[in-house]
């Protein structure tokens, strides 16, 4: 399967993430997205959190046997931008009985709040990403406080979860030169969305699953915010809608597979 790679120049910026209003971005940067999956268990880390992949790939960790087979099948991933809440309790039940998986980017002070929240992410199959731990703007802050912010979350998902991120979302998808170095070192993967209903802004159900189900293409990754009740009340619509055109709702690393390097931009599958 064909991984979209960003290879150094900038493509269109899609609107910031749903925390809070973005500022303009500043020229040479480019609002990215990525996203984490969990390092196998027995993967090692340095001592600032950094990943070494036990069979030292540096890549997220091959697909289980029973994995969808994406090369084959219609494959979508929804992904979930900035929670726990409470309520993203009800969306893993509901992900439960349509036999759905999704990727959840949390933000580690809310995963700190929410913790069973975030074990059962887990034990239902989802993926979990690395979100940073409180949504600052990466492209005001320095290197130090970047990796700060992802070390802080990693330690805290790995504590959860019993395994490490490997894949990152970027605060309102802020993806800079920077960032890109500091994941590539810490063997994180950064993947952008596709997908963009724009739901952080324009809280109408019924228009948020109108623009998924319209925009979504084989391999698609679609952005959401499951901290948003009318995101959340458009989930079942959004769901059901995807599968009744085909669609098989897989995390990101069963889209992307054993190919995704560390330090490189992913828009779709």
């Amino acid at each position: 399967m064909g991984l979209a790679l960003l290879a150094g120049t900038a493509q269109q910026a899609p609107p910031p993430s749903a925390l809070a209003s973005a500022p303009a971005v500043a020229p040479g940067r480019i609002q990215a997205s990525g996203l984490a999956v969990l390092l196998p268990s027995g993967a090692a880390t340095s001592s600032d959190g950094a990943a070494t992949p036990s069979d030292g790939s540096g890549g997220p960790p091959a697909s289980g046997p029973e994995s969808p087979d994406c090369s084959k099948l219609k494959c979508v991933a929804l992904t979930m931008d900035d929670g726990p809440v409470p309520q993203t309790a009800k969306l893993l039940k509901l992900l439960r009985k349509e036999h759905a998986h999704a990727t959840f980017f949390v933000v580690g002070m809310n995963a700190k709040r929410h913790p069973a929240i975030v074990r059962q992410m887990v034990a239902d199959g989802n993926a979990v990403g690395n979100h940073s731990w409180d949504h600052p703007q990466f492209w005001k802050v320095s290197k130090k406080k970047i990796r700060q912010e992802l070390a802080r979350t990693d330690k805290l998902l790995k504590k959860l979860t019993g395994s490490r991120p490997m894949l990152v979302r970027a605060p309102f998808g802020e993806v800079d030169a920077r960032v890109r170095a500091i994941t590539k070192s810490r063997g994180q993967v950064l993947v952008q969305w596709s997908v963009d209903p724009v739901d952080w802004r324009d809280r109408n159900p019924k228009l948020v699953t109108k623009r998924i189900l319209k925009q979504a293409r084989r391999n698609s990754i679609i952005l959401s915010h499951d901290i948003r009740p009318t995101t959340r009340k458009a989930y079942a619509g959004i769901i059901r809608g995807l599968k009744a055109r085909g669609f098989t709702l897989v995390t990101v690393p069963e889209l992307l597979g054993v190919h995704a390097k560390p330090g490189h931009l992913y828009f779709h599958g």
